[in-house]
């Protein structure tokens, strides 16, 4: 929105007041607020709403293909957090051809999701970006597609090696996946209620996937 000013509902009560005194500055106040929140609410979710590019409903599909969590819930359609702008910025800005390749095998396979793992995997081009995205999801974190590579060279040649990595956001740090499928929370940060690890999980298709209504 345009920046907000802060005293135009004092000057639209004033001017309301002189013109109709049988108005009070409270009422004319309280109105402008109302008004005012009605915009920004409305403003709000018409952007929460607006449609999907056709590159970012092929990232939904890519990224539930990869990680096994429903597109519902990696993005749903109200997402006030916007994890899936943050990784899909992310990955243009840090490997954009590979990337472009994964976009286009998800939009060629979007019903197939088997197919656009295994296609990712059979290109040596995109096989480890996939990989990458998998952790960017559940980790929220920036494991670089040479170091995952690498990685398994290493193993092939029976050497241990640490893989850096980058903390993509505070956000991103707070809402990997890995702490729902494991039901916890990471260090520093939780909004699970108090006392939660005395009772037995739920079930893990709640976190990751839609499912019928318990008894239907």
């Amino acid at each position: 929105m345009d920046k907000f000013d802060r005293e135009a509902p004092a000057r639209v009560a004033s001017a309301t007041v002189d013109r109709f005194p049988h108005l009070t500055r409270r009422t004319v106040l309280a109105g402008a607020a109302a008004a005012t929140a009605a915009v920004t609410f409305g403003t709000e979710r018409a952007a929460a709403l607006a449609p999907l590019s056709d590159d970012m409903v092929a990232f939904k599909n890519l990224s539930a293909a990869l990680t096994g969590i429903s597109a519902d819930k990696l993005a749903p359609i109200t997402d006030p957090l916007e994890l899936k702008q943050e990784y899909f910025k992310w990955l243009v800005d840090h490997r954009s051809a590979q990337f472009t390749t994964l976009l286009q095998i998800a939009k060629a396979n979007a019903a197939v999701p088997q197919a656009i793992i295994d296609k990712s995997q059979s290109n040596p081009d995109t096989r480890f970006l996939a990989r990458s995205i998998v952790m960017m999801w559940y980790l929220g974190a920036w494991y670089d597609p040479d170091n995952l590579k690498a990685l398994v060279d290493a193993r092939s040649a029976d050497q241990p090696m640490f893989i850096p990595h980058t903390v993509i956001s505070p956000k991103a740090y707070t809402q990997g996946w890995l702490w729902r499928v494991i039901q916890a929370h990471p260090m520093g940060y939780s909004d699970m209620q108090f006392g939660y690890w005395t009772r037995p999980p739920d079930p893990l298709p709640d976190f990751i996937s839609r499912t019928a209504p318990k008894g239907t």
